[in-house]
C-alpha cells in the first residue's frame, strides 16, 4: 500500500507521486489551520499556516509529471487550496466586506512567491532563506493591505485614523511575523519526500560486465 502511493515504476513517476502528494498535504493543511486557529488552539494570536504553505509550494517548480489537470492544480494552487478557507469563513462569520482585502491579499502573496521560481533540487539552505525571507515580506504586505481595508470599512476617513489603524496593527504584524516558524518544517518535508532513488550508471573496467546501482 505504501509502495503503491508513494512509489512509481520509474523514478520520474515515483518523484511526480510524491509532489502531487506534497500538493495535496499541503491543501489540508491550510484548511486545518483555518480551523485550528478558529478553535483558539493556536498559542498566539496571527500565528497561522496558510501564508507559509502558500509561499513555500508558490516558491517552488513541483514537477507532478504529464498530467494537465495537475499542471493546472499547481499552477492555480493559491487560488485552489483557498476555497477551503473560504467555505471555512463563510461557515463561521457569514459574508463580510474585509474579504475582499484578506482574500485578494492571500493572493498576492502567491503571485509574490511564484516569482521565486525555486528548484527543489536546490540546496536546502538557499531555499529556507529565500522562503523565510518571502514568507516575512508575503505577512507585510498581507498586514497592510488588510489594516487598510479595515480603514475603509471601518476606521475614521482621515490620514490621522489611517495612521491609527496601523499603529494598532504592529503588535498583531509582530504575532504574525512568529508563522515564518512552519517554513522550515515545510520545507523540509517537500525536501524528504523528494528524495528518489535513480539508477546511476557506475564505471567498469574493459570486458567487465556493466552494472548499476541504485543512490
Amino acid at each position: 500500500m505504501v509502495k503503491w502511493l508513494y512509489g512509481g515504476k520509474t523514478a520520474e513517476q515515483a518523484l511526480a507521486k510524491r509532489f502531487k502528494i506534497f500538493v495535496l498535504v499541503a491543501i489540508g493543511l491550510i484548511a486545518v489551520s483555518k480551523l485550528l486557529y478558529l478553535g483558539g488552539v493556536m498559542p498566539i494570536p496571527n500565528l497561522e499556516l496558510i501564508l507559509p504553505t502558500l509561499v513555500v509550494i508558490g516558491s517552488l517548480s513541483l514537477y507532478c509529471g504529464n498530467s494537465k489537470s495537475w499542471g493546472r492544480l499547481v499552477k492555480y494552487f493559491g487560488v485552489i487550496a483557498l476555497i477551503s478557507v473560504y467555505l471555512v469563513d463563510l461557515a463561521f462569520w457569514g459574508p463580510n466586506p474585509i474579504y475582499a482585502f484578506t482574500w485578494s491579499g492571500f493572493i498576492i502573496v502567491w503571485l509574490i512567491s511564484m516569482k521565486n521560481k525555486l528548484s527543489a533540487f536546490d540546496r536546502f539552505k538557499k531555499l529556507l532563506y529565500k522562503t523565510t525571507l518571502t514568507a516575512a515580506f508575503g505577512i507585510l504586505i498581507f498586514d497592510i493591505w488588510t489594516a487598510f481595508g479595515c480603514w475603509l470599512g471601518w476606521g475614521e476617513k482621515s490620514i490621522a485614523g489611517l495612521i491609527a489603524i496601523y499603529l494598532a496593527q504592529i503588535p498583531f504584524t509582530l504575532y504574525h511575523l512568529a508563522s515564518i516558524v512552519f517554513v522550515p518544517p515545510l520545507l523540509g518535508l517537500g525536501k524528504l519526500m523528494m528524495k528518489v532513488r535513480v539508477p546511476v550508471s557506475v564505471a567498469v573496467n574493459v570486458g567487465s560486465g556493466v552494472r548499476t546501482k541504485e543512490s
